[in-house]
């Protein structure tokens, strides 16, 4: 499990996918799952707390390479 929370201005939200490549897919199409200028609050993967800092485009350029 890949679970992100995010957040923008107005309300935080909380996703899970199902590994990183299923994120990196989803962020791909024309209507992501996330808007690329979100802050990532936490990730999460497999149950762990991955320290991580940064933009939802942070996140998607970090598991992308």
């Amino acid at each position: 499990m890949f679970k992100v929370t995010v957040h923008d201005a107005n309300h935080t939200t909380v996703k899970e996918f199902k590994d990183a490549s299923d994120f990196i897919m989803l962020e791909m199409r024309e209507v992501p799952a996330f808007e690329d200028n979100m802050q990532v609050d936490q990730l999460e993967i497999d149950g762990k707390v991955i320290e991580f800092t940064g933009s939802v485009m942070d996140l998607f350029n970090k598991y992308n390479s």
